[in-house]
């Protein structure tokens, strides 16, 4: 939260949860950006983002958005959004923050001893922390140098489009990779037309613990994150032979932040979950009145 409140950006979390539901979150975290109550779903519906996946008559749920942020400038329009179809994952504070002032990803200054024609790649991974229920990034840069072009998928037979590829690991879920814009290259030859990056490259690709079958260490609070970089690097006459790099990131595996719903890591006893989780119920059941009845 510090660093929005000095990058000058303004945070709201917007919630189907009473107000009072609400309170006693802030309280038990010590929150400090604004939590808005809206447990009609009124303004879920009109932004269109209401979970229809769900019936209304499968209370509590109904009523639940999809999950997601939007980032809006000072004139209210929407500049970026993120949504997941998990409702227990959200994007990490590094995407937003950048969304919301306007940038890219930095790309590293070159470095190393790769020739000039060469293509060099860097990766790194956002955050050094990787808490469940929120996505972290694998961001790798390539510079391609002037002339050359790397391929965007998809490729004919013989040719390797640039890529990150995570080794097998059931406890790290990966989603839809974030790519650049492409430029259409047509081969004299064939006559097809594919789409190349051209200049720095960089591609992103969303990562998130998958709890059931994660794999910590021995002392049990860290994960390892491993895979490697693919791509072909051409010029107008040919291409060059396929090459890749591993890379592997050992992060901090965080808990989940929850109320007293049962035992467990991570469980906040001054949330009141299992009381505000009951009231839900009664409301969804029209059994409970509301708290400006009361």
């Amino acid at each position: 939260m510090d660093a929005y409140r000095a990058a000058g950006v303004r945070l709201y979390a917007l919630s189907y949860d009473e107000p009072d539901a609400l309170a006693d979150y802030a309280e038990a975290h010590d929150t400090t950006f604004t939590l808005l109550s809206d447990p009609d779903s009124e303004v879920i519906t009109s932004f269109g983002i209401l979970n229809t996946l769900i019936p209304p008559d499968d209370h509590p749920w109904y009523g639940l958005p999809f999950p997601g942020s939007y980032v809006i400038d000072a004139d209210g329009t929407i500049v970026a959004k993120f949504f997941e179809h998990n409702f227990a994952i959200r994007s990490g504070p590094e995407q937003l923050l950048a969304a919301a002032l306007g940038q890219e990803f930095e790309v590293p200054a070159p470095g190393g001893s790769e020739p000039a024609d060469r293509v060099s790649v860097d990766v790194r991974i956002d955050g050094d922390r990787l808490p469940m229920g929120v996505t972290r990034q694998i961001v790798a840069t390539f510079r391609v140098p002037e002339g050359q072009h790397l391929y965007s998928e998809p490729v004919p037979d013989g040719l390797v489009a640039a890529a990150i590829e995570l080794d097998d690991n059931d406890g790290i879920l990966s989603y839809e990779p974030v790519m650049p814009p492409t430029s259409p290259l047509t081969l004299s030859g064939s006559g097809d037309t594919l789409a190349v990056y051209e200049g720095d490259v960089v591609l992103r690709l969303p990562v998130a613990q998958n709890a059931r079958n994660m794999q910590k260490d021995d002392d049990g609070r860290f994960v390892t994150i491993s895979g490697q970089l693919r791509w072909q690097a051409c010029d107008d006459v040919e291409c060059f032979l396929p090459e890749s790099i591993p890379f592997s990131f050992r992060v901090e595996a965080g808990f989940p932040v929850l109320g007293d719903m049962g035992p467990g890591v991570g469980r906040v006893p001054a949330m009141n979950g299992a009381q505000h989780f009951q009231r839900l119920i009664d409301r969804r059941a029209g059994t409970e009145p509301r708290d400006e009845d009361q």
